[in-house]
């Protein structure tokens, strides 16, 4: 039996700040879990010029964004050492997923910016980054990870919804797990509220005050990638241009806005569930859905998620360190994986070749002078 204990980085599209979890595994020779535990987790906001700088990098220049990689790679290993001092955690390694500029399949490319090197530089520590290449080059593409989590810590749910700055759902069937992008959220509710000098709309209070705008209903809901087949995934920049400004440019009321977004958010994710059925001729028993995610503290947008499934999806919150932390545990358990040799993206979800195992390594130091 084996313990690790890694500090998990999760950069998010909705740019609140850096998510650590300080996770612990217990893992047996036949590569079983036995047990997880996120021993803390703590989120650190980022200043409002690094989030106008993360926010503009995609028009950025190429010089720009190397820069960028570097620098930020420096600030999250700050922010890291900081954790860890405070904590008095020593970690086996660090694995970090990095803030995506970049998220094209189609091209085989996803951008993950936060140089591995500058944070072993800050931490001391080993670091594991770059866990989305391996499987686009072999066709996939490299979204979602959260299923690898799913599978191996939240098996006793049929369904595992994410609700980020994007919505992603992992669903059990007979022959694996499938997952994929649905549709923006916390990117479009955050974005509504910003002019009102708020981060997000609490527990979306001013969402629930709003009415139904149908004209932006109709126009939001008949984007071609929702009725897409699966595997897909989606990029901040489709969500932005596509959904986003789309919200933020109607002329309606605020809160008649957040209104019809979340009930859409709410309607795409029981309409994918719906297709995940069909397609994969599940059965009609009621299916357990796990929330995890910002969106989970959304009570507006449960009631909403719940009022378009029907009785038939039984909604699971578990607490609120797993609601805010299940990503950065993702990626210590991606981490977990990598330096075992196993593979850590899956390929019914993704669409690559095979399954595979992804993630570069830093090393902190140097393990051997040669003469």
């Amino acid at each position: 039996m084996t313990t690790y204990r890694v500090i998990g980085l999760m950069s998010g599209s909705s740019l609140d700040g850096l998510d650590i979890a300080d996770c612990q595994f217990m893992i047996n020779d036949a590569h079983e879990i036995l047990s997880w535990d996120i021993l803390r987790g703590e989120t650190i906001a980022y200043s409002q010029d690094w989030q106008d700088r993360l926010k503009n990098l995609p028009q950025a220049s190429a010089l720009t964004l190397a820069q960028t990689d570097v620098a930020f790679g420096e600030l999250i290993g700050t922010m890291t050492k900081s954790f860890m001092d405070k904590y008095q955690v020593k970690p086996d390694f660090i694995a970090s997923h990095g803030h995506t500029v970049f998220h094209f399949p189609e091209q085989k490319l996803s951008l993950q910016i936060g140089d591995g090197a500058a944070i072993a530089a800050a931490t001391s520590c080993r670091v594991l980054c770059d866990f989305r290449t391996q499987d686009m080059a072999l066709g996939g593409q490299g979204a979602p990870l959260a299923p690898t989590a799913d599978q191996y810590l939240f098996g006793e749910y049929d369904c595992c919804l994410n609700l980020g700055g994007i919505a992603n759902i992992s669903v059990q069937t007979p022959k694996g797990y499938v997952a994929f992008d649905i549709c923006g959220a916390n990117q479009i509710l955050n974005a509504l509220v910003e002019p009102l000098g708020m981060e997000y709309d609490d527990e979306g209070k001013i969402a629930a005050s709003g009415q139904l705008i149908p004209d932006l209903w109709e126009a939001a809901y008949q984007l071609d990638f929702f009725s897409q087949e699966y595997p897909k995934s989606l990029g901040n920049d489709w969500v932005q241009a596509q959904q986003v400004q789309t919200f933020v440019n109607h002329e309606g009321k605020t809160a008649d806005k957040l209104h019809t977004a979340t009930r859409l958010i709410a309607q795409l994710i029981a309409d994918h569930i719906e297709k995940v059925r069909s397609r994969e001729q599940l059965d009609q028993a009621p299916i357990s859905l796990l929330v995890t995610g910002g969106g989970a503290f959304n009570s507006f947008l449960i009631e909403c998620i719940q009022a378009a499934c029907g009785p038939q999806v039984d909604i699971q919150i578990p607490s609120p360190t797993v609601i805010g932390f299940k990503e950065a545990l993702l990626m210590a358990l991606m981490g977990v994986l990598r330096m075992r040799q196993q593979p850590n993206c899956l390929a019914t979800v993704t669409g690559a070749l095979h399954d595979s195992i992804n993630g570069a390594l830093y090393e902190a130091e140097t393990l051997m002078t040669v003469k």
